[in-house]
C-alpha cells in the first residue's frame, strides 16, 4: 500500500508523454487560429485604409477641380486678343479600351497665389492609370510643376453641357467661350466593384 502511494504521488508531480502531446496538439491549434484571426484583421484593416485613402483623394481632387472651374477664365484683363494665353479645353482619349478625357484652363487659383495655367490627364504604366496634374504661371512662362493625383483609377472623365447633351469635346478657342456647365467624373475599383465619382461645376468668370 506505501508503494502505491508513493507511485500515484510520482505520478501527480509530472505528465504524461500523450498529456504532452495533446497540449502541445490543443496549444498548436489555438495559436494557428489566434494568427490567423490576426492576419485577417489586418487585411482587413490594410484594405479599408486603402480603400478610404482612394475614396478621399477622389473627393479632394474632385472638389479642387470644381473650385478651378468655377474661377475659368478666357483672357487676362487689358488684353486685345480673346484668346492669348488664357484657354478652356477638353479633350476625349481611349487608353486600353478606358475613357479618358484631358482638361486645359486658365484660372484664378482659389489658393489666393493669382492665376495658373492647369492641365488634368492620365498617364499609364503597366496598364495602371494615374491621375496627374500640372500647374504653372501663364505669366511668369515658368515650366511649372508636375504631381500624380490618384494612382489605379478606372476612368477620368470630363463632359461639358452643350444643347441640352453631354459631350466629351469643348474648346474655347472655337466656341469663344466658356461652357455653362461641367460634369467631372473619376472612377475606381473597390473590392470588384467599380465606384463612379462626380462632381458638377459652372464657370462663374469670363473677361469681354
Amino acid at each position: 500500500m506505501t508503494n502505491y502511494l508513493q507511485i500515484f504521488k510520482k505520478r501527480r508531480n509530472g505528465f504524461t508523454l500523450i498529456e504532452v502531446l495533446v497540449s502541445l496538439t490543443l496549444l498548436t491549434i489555438v495559436l494557428g487560429a489566434v494568427y490567423s484571426s490576426f492576419f485577417s484583421v489586418q487585411r482587413a484593416v490594410e484594405r479599408f485604409d486603402n480603400v478610404s485613402l482612394r475614396y478621399h483623394e477622389a473627393r479632394t481632387t474632385l472638389d479642387i477641380i470644381r473650385r478651378e472651374i468655377e474661377a475659368a477664365i478666357l483672357k487676362n484683363p487689358g488684353q486685345v486678343d480673346l484668346i492669348d494665353r488664357a484657354t478652356f479645353e477638353v479633350k476625349d482619349r481611349d487608353v486600353y479600351g478606358k475613357t479618358v478625357s484631358s482638361l486645359d484652363l486658365t484660372a484664378f487659383s482659389f489658393r489666393g497665389t493669382g492665376m495658373s495655367t492647369l492641365s488634368y490627364f492620365v498617364e499609364e504604366n503597366n496598364k495602371t492609370l494615374t491621375l496627374m496634374k500640372k500647374e504653372q504661371r501663364p505669366i511668369l512662362k515658368s515650366e511649372g510643376y508636375t504631381v500624380d493625383l490618384i494612382e489605379g483609377i478606372d476612368s477620368f472623365t470630363v463632359e461639358v453641357l452643350f444643347n441640352n447633351k453631354w459631350v466629351k469635346t469643348w474648346n474655347a478657342a472655337d466656341t469663344r467661350k466658356l461652357p455653362e456647365s461641367v460634369k467631372v467624373t473619376i472612377e475606381f475599383e473597390d473590392n470588384g466593384r467599380v465606384i463612379k465619382m462626380s462632381e458638377y461645376a459652372r464657370p462663374r468668370i469670363e473677361f469681354k
